[in-house]
């Protein structure tokens, strides 16, 4: 009967350990790290974009030699920030779209102007396209206006200092740069391991307890 009891306890931690890990150590046992990888361009002469309402298209290049000597995990996914602006805290309506493109790799985020702060850097991150996918190839940022009306849209900051290139709005270049700035982020999940093996130890440890022994007492 002991030794029944025994391996039904072994059973039931064996199931409840399963799904600790399947379930529990989530984010909270990760720990993300960021590094610049292009910090924020100096602020000369700063100028609004123009409100990204339908049709609205602007193209920022991205000049890799400019880039921070970075020597990091392939898998690390890149974040833009960009200078945003909603008109003093407007009341504003509708969507934009910012798309990361390089060589054939492209992904599109949709953002809703509401959560967009005055005078404040946005973070965009692009998960479906790991660092080494994009590195060195021909790469551009575009900034699209959905269905935003005049009058209810947001803008985005600019610079004239051009060092990082020149942006195009509606296929025309301009004497203006956009306002952002790249960082890498790459997730560790050393805590997570070390919750399972601790996890691990405490179970087998209650196990061996509950386990009948060979030696009886008398």
């Amino acid at each position: 009967m002991k030794s029944f009891n025994s391996f039904f306890i072994l059973v039931l931690w064996v199931t409840c350990f399963l799904i600790f890990i399947f379930i529990f150590p989530d984010g909270s046992y990760s720990r993300k790290y960021e590094y610049s990888v292009l910090p924020p361009p100096p602020v000369l002469q700063q100028t609004p974009a123009g409100e990204l309402t339908a049709g609205f298209r602007l193209e920022q290049p991205i000049d890799w030699n400019l880039i921070n000597n970075f020597k990091r995990p392939g898998s690390d996914t890149l974040c833009i920030d960009i200078l945003l602006a909603n008109y003093n805290n407007r009341d504003n309506t509708g969507t934009f779209a910012v798309s990361l493109r390089a060589g054939h790799f492209s992904q599109k985020i949709l953002f809703n102007t509401r959560q967009v702060h005055d005078n404040a850097y946005q973070r965009f991150c692009y998960d479906e396209l790991p660092l080494q996918n994009i590195a060195d190839k021909p790469a551009a940022l575009v900034l699209e206006g959905i269905d935003s009306p005049a009058g209810k849209a947001v803008t985005a900051w600019m610079t004239s200092d051009t060092t990082r290139g020149k942006a195009r709005r509606d296929n025309r270049e301009l004497d203006w740069s956009l306002m952002f700035s790249i960082d890498a982020v790459t997730e560790s999940n050393k805590r997570r391991t070390q919750a399972i093996i601790l996890t691990l130890l405490c179970g087998l440890s209650v196990s061996i307890l509950f386990w009948p022994s060979k030696n009886k007492l008398y």
